[in-house]
């Protein structure tokens, strides 16, 4: 029960909803490996700092530091927002969250308030996760570089790097879909 709670925050991966995958996996995999592949190549043509003062994390860090403060403001702003119809379930094909009742996982259609709530609350989980782990990246990354053969340190440093940003494209594309639906959609007729 208590990782249920813990966990929680990334039950937005969990919405089941036609090619939400595509927005999810596929384009922050795409995004990922477009932007690794390019840091490797450059790399190889004149040495590029990722990890440590002025590399790409601590810029990236630099970028998303403060985006916590603001998912949370958007989630208490969205979870106390007095509309109603933003209460209504969302169009058909509603997405679909499972959430436990009773103890037992029950799958339920989504209003456009419980999945902003769930997609704000993942973006702010990612932020601090993308945070945390540059943190511990930059602060053991010397210590693991050493265990590594040496031959393998620009193998590591990019596979290290395509999954860090792999989650920051992830967090960005989300961050999108909730622009959308707070800029746009939540504003449209049900049948738009």
């Amino acid at each position: 029960m208590f990782t249920y709670h813990l966990f929680r925050p990334f039950a937005y991966l969990g919405i089941a909803y036609p090619n939400k995958w595509r927005l999810d996996w596929l384009i922050p995999l795409i995004l990922s490996a477009i932007s690794t592949a390019m840091f490797a190549a450059l790399a190889l043509i004149r040495p590029l700092s990722v990890i440590g003062d002025g590399g790409l994390v601590a810029k990236v860090v630099m970028v998303i530091q403060t985006l916590p403060g603001f998912y949370i403001a958007a989630l208490a702003a969205i979870a106390t927002f007095n509309r109603i119809d933003i209460d209504r379930l969302m169009p058909a094909p509603s997405p679909r969250l499972n959430v436990l009742v009773r103890g037992q996982k029950v799958p339920m259609d989504l209003t456009r308030r419980r999945f902003l709530c769930v997609l704000l609350a993942f973006l702010t989980a990612e932020s601090l996760i993308l945070l945390i782990g540059a943190v511990f990246g930059q602060t053991i990354g010397p210590a693991i570089r050493a265990l590594i053969n040496e031959k393998y340190h620009f193998a590591a440093l990019y596979f290290g790097l395509f999954f860090y940003l792999l989650l920051f494209w992830q967090m960005m594309v989300v961050t999108f879909v909730g622009l959308f639906y707070l800029g746009d959609r939540i504003h449209q007729p049900d049948d738009a």
